[in-house]
């Protein structure tokens, strides 16, 4: 089976700046929280132009959809968690 790659973006609460954005991001990343069984690699952006210049968003590439829906469930009926058992950042 093929690999998933799965985008999404952000848009940040008011008040919430991109520093701390990026902030929470590395903290993250720093404390192993993005390493999840089946993410080969994730990489964060930053629109440089157009509609999404300066908007934030992640690129995830999963080793394989098995790996994706085991993590998150499958389209039609997502896995739902529990704020303790998230790896992903806390939404900013």
């Amino acid at each position: 089976m093929g690999r998933i790659v799965s985008i999404h973006e952000y848009n940040l609460k008011p008040g919430i700046d991109g520093e701390q954005f990026e902030r929470v991001l590395h903290d993250a990343e720093a404390r192993g929280l993005l390493q999840l069984p089946g993410l080969l690699a994730h990489h964060f952006v930053k629109g440089a132009r157009g509609v999404r210049r300066g908007a934030y968003a992640a690129l995830w590439i999963y080793e394989s959809r098995e790996a994706w829906e085991h993590l998150w469930g499958t389209p039609e009926h997502p896995r739902r968690r529990k704020a303790s058992q998230r790896s992903a950042p806390p939404r900013c």
